[in-house]
């Protein structure tokens, strides 16, 4: 939309990513994620979208929002903060489960050898997620979260009830991954391009504003910030660093670092994601994090 229609963007996720920056994004981040208040995280992005609102005509807010209780109090503070309710639209994409997987498994191959650990362990390490034994293939991946699915839709990486459907939202399907992505989009909004671009040559200009932006992120310190927080969510993932020489500590912060920054990637944040109450997966997280590797002793 900030490319193809001149929309002013708020990313959802600026106090996530700026948490290393803002005192008070901290509070926000850690209020959600520790005590389970997420008021106002979703207060700070209707504050944000009413600020662009006074410099812009138009403005899109866009942010993975699981629950309908969430999605009205944003739009309760937009009209609190003075937008007419006819000019808020709310949408939400939907994909088909299968092309979601298939993503997936390239995605969490690539973070599993930048980790250098199997696709099998990254998924029962990092996603806390079991049933993925000897699976190495895509077709195998699919097949499997799609079990998952069927079995449990309420799990929060690979089930499809985990994002609950507003009654007053217009539901956008992206499953095409080609033009229809956008003509899909356009058409809930009652938009059309200014020109006949190609998905592929609008792709080309979206990913360098998404990779200049992740990249400004992780410069601003937001590893760290983001992995103390969640050691207080979950135990697995904190550090002991009595009797460790300093590099050996160094080294143990930077893969948890790289557990987190994964996690983050996900675009799952709950706290239900990124909490073991499993031994055996708090062990492994643990060896991974102290001596690079998983081991089950």
């Amino acid at each position: 939309m900030q490319v193809m229609h001149g929309y002013y963007h708020v990313d959802g996720d600026i106090p996530l990513k700026h948490v290393a920056l803002v005192p008070e994004y901290r509070k926000i981040i850690e209020a959600m994620f520790i005590d389970g208040n997420w008021a106002p995280h979703f207060s700070e992005l209707a504050r944000l979208t009413l600020e662009a609102a006074k410099d812009h005509d138009k403005v899109v807010l866009s942010h993975a929002t699981p629950e309908n209780c969430q999605r009205d109090h944003v739009m309760q503070k937009l009209i609190e903060g003075g937008v007419s309710e006819d000019r808020i639209t709310l949408i939400q994409l939907t994909i088909d489960p299968k092309v979601k997987f298939r993503g997936m498994y390239h995605r969490f191959k690539r973070q599993a050898e930048q980790l250098g650990i199997t696709l099998e362990d990254f998924i029962g390490t990092i996603l806390l997620q079991q049933g993925f034994e000897g699976v190495n293939t895509e077709e195998k991946f699919v097949e499997v979260c799609m079990r998952i699915m069927q079995d449990d839709p309420n799990n929060g990486w690979f089930g499809q009830a985990s994002f609950e459907v507003h009654p007053n939202s217009i539901m956008v399907d992206v499953s095409g991954r080609d033009i229809t992505h956008f003509d899909n989009v356009d058409a809930a909004l009652g938009v059309t391009r200014p020109d006949d671009s190609s998905y592929e040559s609008i792709c080309d200009e979206v990913k360098p504003i998404d990779v200049a932006r992740d990249a400004k992120t992780m410069k601003s310190g937001f590893n760290d910030v983001w992995a103390e927080i969640m050691a207080k969510v979950d135990p697995s993932l904190a550090i002991d660093e009595e009797g460790e020489e300093e590099k050996k500590v160094e080294e143990m912060k930077n893969r948890r670092s790289s557990i987190v920054q994964c996690e983050m990637l996900m675009r799952d944040l709950s706290t239900r994601s990124i909490r073991s109450t499993d031994e055996k997966m708090q062990m492994r997280r643990k060896s991974l994090i102290k001596f690079g590797k998983i081991t089950d002793a």
